[in-house]
């Protein structure tokens, strides 16, 4: 490898590292670009600035507004730009769920899913796919077919009269109020729709995108802003997901992972959790392990080996506690409790009170 480049990827990884960012935070790309050298992209506007103060004895010139550089030293040339959405633009998720993928393939490592209604920030586009942000910061691939571009104000539009949370774990979307009629959608547990008083029972309902139909009021509730959030009430949603089986990157009722069921239980509480569990665990306020017995429900149980958090749990109080693990199941902290694990018990680290 060039010397010279060899500096350029000391310098991203020394940048990324100032800024605390890793893979899941901020994108890179490195590719040969023929004679004029190597193409460089960076999504993190703190990792760009940081790049260029790394870039110690090259010789820099600003191109096209100050998103793009020419990097030079010697023989090596390099264009390094910066990755920029179109926040006007956002894109808007039109399917029930929508996976976001490490690369852009299916094959790909799936990190994280979205739901009907929430939306994204393309940094660019290749072929099918969209490298996109997510609100959290988060990146990811995510396939074009799940997505469509539209204009912010139409987003802002909808969630306006979208006052209707689905409670249900998956529901359909009928095309008529009759449950032998041919499906319009489905949407899962937290999706937020525009629906019409109660009829019967149905409710008409308008979807992200444009479509409409109707779905069983059953499925359905109120999403009343004013409502503080409610330990035993988000306890009793989390619990509606027993058996729902494993699935790493999942945050929905078709799979979780052990943060995504921590996240997804807490974002239908009206509360924003990052979306890992590493993440998580630097949120709320400290309960040190020797107070278990003190854990309310709703509070954030965590766990790993070697004192490096790698699991998560929603504390049910006295020990108890829901989590994905295979599928969503509960186990106990105490001994002699039947639910009682002891490999939990041992690699157990602390615990968090999100909810005050």
């Amino acid at each position: 490898m060039p010397d010279g480049l060899k500096r350029l990827y000391e310098a991203i990884a020394n940048a990324e590292k100032d800024c605390g960012l890793d893979w899941r935070f901020s994108y890179t790309r490195l590719a040969p670009a023929g004679d004029a050298g190597f193409e460089i992209e960076l999504s993190s506007e703190d990792v760009w600035k940081a790049v260029q103060r790394h870039l110690e004895g090259f010789s820099i010139e600003r191109i096209e507004g100050g998103r793009a550089v020419r990097a030079s030293l010697g023989d090596l040339a390099a264009r390094i730009t910066l990755l920029s959405p179109d926040v006007t633009r956002p894109l808007w998720v039109v399917s029930s769920v929508a996976d976001v993928r490490r690369e852009g393939a299916h094959s790909a490592e799936l990190v994280t899913q979205l739901i009907m209604g929430e939306s994204a920030y393309a940094l660019k586009a290749e072929g099918d796919w969209f490298l996109v942000r997510l609100p959290d910061g988060y990146h990811g691939w995510i396939r074009s077919w799940y997505v469509r571009e539209t204009d912010a104000r139409e987003i802002a539009s909808y969630e306006a009269a979208a006052r209707t949370i689905v409670e249900g774990n998956i529901g359909y979307v009928l095309s008529e109020p009759d449950e032998e009629s041919l499906p319009v959608s489905e949407a899962v547990a937290g999706t937020r729709l525009a629906a019409a008083p109660a009829d019967g029972e149905f409710r008409a309902v308008a979807l992200p995108g444009g479509k409409k139909g109707f779905m069983r009021g059953a499925l359905l509730a109120e999403a009343d802003e004013r409502l503080r959030p409610d330990r035993d009430r988000l306890v009793r949603r989390s619990m509606r997901f027993l058996g729902i089986p494993y699935l790493w990157g999942g945050t929905t009722p078709k799979g979780f992972d052990c943060s995504g069921l921590v996240k997804r239980s807490f974002l239908m509480e009206g509360i924003s959790l990052p979306r890992d569990s590493d993440r998580q665990a630097l949120v709320g306020a400290m309960i040190p392990k020797e107070r278990v017995d003190s854990l309310e429900p709703a509070d954030l149980l965590f766990f790993g080996e070697g004192g490096k958090v790698g699991h998560v749990a929603i504390s049910l109080g006295k020990g108890l506690f829901i989590h994905a693990y295979g599928e969503v199941r509960l186990n106990s902290l105490v001994p002699g409790d039947e639910r009682y694990d002891e490999r939990f018990s041992k690699i157990y680290l602390f615990a968090r009170s999100v909810l005050r």
